[in-house]
């Protein structure tokens, strides 16, 4: 469904934001992109939309979008990591609006704001809106037309752990419609439970292509969870060190706790089940650069 090949992308003589960049997403299947800030994948986004030119070649269904981009952009459904509403309109007409535009039925705005969980809120305007309701209004939006292709910058952004899980439910249930879906996140955890395949970029060059679940080992993202537990640090201890595989610190009111992304509901089902009660918690994730230089470090820079 999509042929990204040999994309490059320069601003000037010395910016190079994309380097011989290729990969390929087949009907039905989703990949991640990843990189920190400025590594490239909002660029990337742009060249497969044909908001920028660029060397090499992005084709969708069959159609080179450097050769007709009105045509490819009519496959896609692109949702912008910041869409841009009229807030004071509400809920329910946006929805209506961009219907008309995409020349889609009334009564599919309707049900998909009922989809994306915002029936109960469509007389809200726009401006009043959370982050995360905006985040879903735009997912709506993007859905309007039914286009075979979703490309998705960052749908995960301002969201809370509920309203995550309930995206990777959304893109599931596109999957399984059919759809290919690109989506770009700095979530590294969420990456295996969401897609098929993972492409993560570094300064514009791709440090790493191959199968979610792959990098979900070699990148192995890192949290620090603070459990405050009464006293209770001696008896937690070995517990938690069985499942961290990392440094336990205790500071007195908190135990800190080093351990891989996907552990935290480990530690915390383990306490709970051998009786240490835990009167608060909060998690610091480790910044989607400091993954990406492990991944880096365990594939000795290659992708």
């Amino acid at each position: 469904m999509l042929a990204v090949r040999s994309v490059t992308k320069r601003y000037g003589s010395r910016v190079t934001a994309l380097d011989n960049v290729s990969f390929e997403v087949d009907a039905g299947q989703v990949m991640a992109v990843i990189g920190a800030n400025g590594a490239g994948k909002t660029t990337l986004i742009k060249c497969i939309v044909g908001l920028v030119r660029f060397e090499g070649e992005v084709v969708v269904g069959g159609i080179g979008v450097s050769r007709d981009g009105r045509g490819v952009r009519r496959l896609i459904g692109y949702m912008p990591q910041d869409p841009a509403f009229h807030s004071d309109l509400s809920v329910r007409e946006t929805a209506l609006f961009y219907a008309d535009l995409k020349s889609a039925p009334p009564q599919r705005a309707r049900e998909l704001v009922e989809t994306v969980g915002l029936a109960a809120h469509e007389e809200k305007k726009v401006g009043e809106l959370s982050g995360g309701m905006r985040q879903r209004l735009a997912l709506a939006v993007t859905l309007l037309a039914n286009p075979p292709l979703l490309v998705l910058d960052e749908p995960a952004s301002g969201l809370d752990i509920s309203a995550r899980l309930e995206l990777r439910q959304l893109v599931q249930d596109q999957r399984k419609e059919g759809k290919s879906i690109l989506l770009s996140t700095h979530w590294l955890e969420d990456v295996p439970h969401v897609a098929d395949s993972a492409l993560v970029l570094n300064e514009g060059k791709t440090v790493f292509l191959g199968p979610a679940t792959e990098l979900a080992g070699a990148a192995a993202p890192s949290s620090r969870l603070f459990l405050r537990l009464n006293g209770k640090g001696p008896e937690a201890a070995p517990i938690i060190e069985s499942l961290a595989n990392g440094a336990v610190e205790d500071t007195g009111d908190w135990l800190v706790v080093s351990c891989p992304a996907s552990r935290k509901a480990q530690i915390v089902e383990a306490l709970v089940g051998a009786g240490i009660g835990i009167l608060d918690f909060r998690v610091e994730e480790a910044p989607v650069d400091s993954a990406i230089l492990q991944l880096q470090k365990s594939k000795g820079g290659r992708p």
